[in-house]
């Protein structure tokens, strides 16, 4: 007998064994990749959440330095012509986030900063256009707040940060928008020029040329919102809020609800309106610095309460 007939002849898959392990493993990547985007986007919200505290805490020494907020604006091109807040020609359209920058690690970028210059020429309304404002720019003549800080942006929030736009009711020059906005109760229609001359019972921590104290938190620094998440990819793009500058739809207004979709086709925001990539709410940064994830589902009457500084409400969980 022939050697060749010991030779055991090697056996390969079938094409039915073939498919069913290219099924099996279909079965594990389908079930794996999930798991992987929900850990991806917990280690995002864990990022988000950690920029509201560095900004929480950027807020409370700015507070031990000066003994009050930042302000919201300063001489903010805010309202109709005769109504702007300011003395004409003393635009300047300065945003409390820039105030803080020398608190967030950013000291280099506000020192090359000249407050008594405008950094945004917008008037909301029939304005004429400051005919007067040039962008302010480093030695290497490149605008010097056309910024990426990662701590004004949500990682989870994938919109544009970007915007270029000079026009006169919303005028951009190379802004940046960010994903915390400042509470405010009202639109700018009817917001009071100054701060201290806002005697409304809904008032909350920030206003135009000024913002509170801890000792304007009425009902307590625990219960009362200072920023809380709004997506950069609105119903325009021309939508702030911007941190380099103030314009047209700059303060995020929580009565207006949170994640609320602008129609039931169009799931994007609308102007002064809060919201998030987060599944279910946003988060928020209260007067003490905590950071809290808000549902969307909470009681519009208490995310009211919550919004301002001395409603006097009685506040339950939330």
């Amino acid at each position: 007998m022939s050697r060749s007939h010991y030779v055991r002849r090697q056996r390969g898959f079938t094409l039915i064994e073939l498919l069913v392990v290219i099924a099996i493993i279909a079965v594990l990547v389908a079930l794996l990749l999930p798991a992987v985007q929900q850990a991806r986007e917990a280690a995002r919200r864990s990022s988000c959440k950690n920029n509201l505290k560095q900004l929480g805490l950027a807020i409370h020494n700015y507070h031990d330095t000066h003994s009050v907020f930042p302000p919201g604006t300063i001489n903010a091109g805010e309202s109709g012509c005769d109504s702007v807040g300011f003395t004409p020609g003393e635009l300047r359209n300065h945003t409390a986030y820039m105030f803080l920058l020398p608190y967030l690690d950013q000291a280099p970028l506000y020192n090359q900063i000249d407050f008594s210059l405008p950094t945004g020429d917008s008037h909301f309304g029939a304005c004429t256009p400051l005919s007067s404002f040039t962008e302010q720019v480093d030695a290497n003549g490149d605008p010097i707040l056309d910024q990426f800080i990662s701590v004004f942006v949500c990682p989870s929030d994938d919109g544009e940060d970007y915007r270029h736009s000079p026009g006169t009711v919303y005028s951009y020059h190379h802004a940046r928008r960010t994903s915390y906005g400042l509470t405010q109760w009202t639109t700018e229609y009817t917001l009071a020029t100054t701060f201290n001359s806002d005697g409304d019972r809904r008032r909350t921590p920030w206003g135009l040329n000024g913002s509170a104290k801890f000792r304007d938190f009425q009902d307590g620094t625990s219960t009362t919102l200072a920023l809380l998440e709004t997506p950069m990819e609105k119903t325009s793009p021309s939508y702030g809020p911007f941190w380099t500058d103030f314009s047209h739809t700059f303060w995020i207004i929580p009565t207006y609800g949170i994640n609320k979709p602008y129609t039931a086709t169009d799931k994007r925001q609308y102007a002064w309106r809060a919201g998030s990539s987060h599944t279910g709410g946003a988060q928020a940064l209260l007067g003490d610095g905590a950071v809290r994830f808000i549902s969307e589902n909470i009681d519009q009457a208490t995310l009211n309460s919550i919004t301002s500084t001395r409603g006097g409400e009685v506040i339950g969980e939330f």
